[in-house]
């Protein structure tokens, strides 16, 4: 569809919908509109928050328990670990996604990183099915 500014002013219901690479802005112009009182919908942010939460704080724990100190405290349950992503800092969903590569430089083997493009892809489809309900929450 092809809109003259005009004409997308003059729309009633207008949504907008972001795609691309990481990086290329997407959240900063969510942000952006946002402070316009717009709704905002982030298919990542649901996911992190939603459908892959448990899957992130089990990553989380896992990389604790090898620090005897946290180990001590979190099988005591003297400690809690939490998420905390942030509609403009999805760093939990980017960091359980990861990279392929040799653990040295901080990858994973590939064996590890298909299987959390596999429940990554899931979580996408199962956020993608609330989009109509946050569509109306929105309006």
């Amino acid at each position: 569809m092809k809109f003259t500014p005009q004409q997308f002013r003059d729309w009633k219901t207008k949504r907008i919908t972001l795609l691309g690479m990481s990086g290329v802005g997407k959240t900063h112009i969510s942000s952006m509109l946002r402070e316009h009182d717009w709704f905002h919908f982030s298919g990542d942010y649901r996911i992190g928050t939603r459908y892959l939460d448990e899957p992130i704080l089990d990553l989380i724990k896992q990389q604790a328990m090898q620090v005897p100190f946290l180990r001590d405290l979190l099988r005591n349950d003297w400690i809690d670990i939490k998420n905390n992503i942030k509609i403009h800092d999805l760093g939990p969903v980017l960091t359980y996604v990861g990279k392929l590569g040799g653990p040295d430089w901080g990858g994973l083997s590939l064996e590890d990183f298909s299987r959390r493009q596999a429940a990554y892809r899931e979580a996408e489809i199962a956020a993608m099915r609330d989009v109509p309900e946050f569509i109306r929450k929105g309006q």
